[in-house]
């Protein structure tokens, strides 16, 4: 019986270990999703959580926007359908691009992520939220910006 009990107990182990061991990080386009529903929830903690260090502020103030927001705005968003068209992520594996339909502006938004202490986030910038924000131009910088139809930029670029 005791011969039993440890080949019971070895393989509880080694199974408890495993799967905390082996925990699955998402992928890009999953991550890329769960932002945008946590977005069109208006539930920025969670935006938080699968963006860059950097770009908590940026959602921090896209927030700001969002309560201004007319409730009629704010439920065309959230009954907003969003599907991944395209995925692209880099040789190197550590830069992506997801971009996405959301039916609520009716065009296709395009999500950058990096990988940051290896999980997948989204990269956002003051310029992926900000109407009509023109950075300080430079010799070698060009920006496009695009406002969805409620005026407000929503995170990432347009295509």
């Amino acid at each position: 019986m005791s011969y039993y009990r440890r080949i019971v107990t070895i393989v509880c182990i080694t199974g408890v270990v495993l799967m905390t061991g082996c925990k699955k990080h998402p992928e890009p386009n999953e991550v890329a999703l769960n932002f945008m529903h946590a977005i069109q929830n208006s539930n920025f903690e969670a935006a938080k959580e699968y963006s860059t260090k950097e770009s908590v502020q940026v959602i921090t103030l896209y927030s700001i926007f969002d309560q201004r927001r007319k409730e009629g705005e704010r439920e065309k968003i959230k009954n907003a359908k969003i599907d991944v068209v395209d995925v692209k992520i880099n040789d190197a594996q550590d830069h992506a691009s997801v971009t996405v339909l959301n039916s609520s502006v009716g065009k296709e938004e395009t999500l950058q992520l990096v990988k940051e202490s290896g999980q997948w986030k989204i990269s956002l910038t003051l310029e992926s939220i900000i109407p009509n924000y023109v950075p300080e131009a430079t010799s070698d910088s060009t920006s496009v910006i695009s406002v969805d139809s409620t005026g407000l930029q929503m995170p990432g670029t347009v295509k």
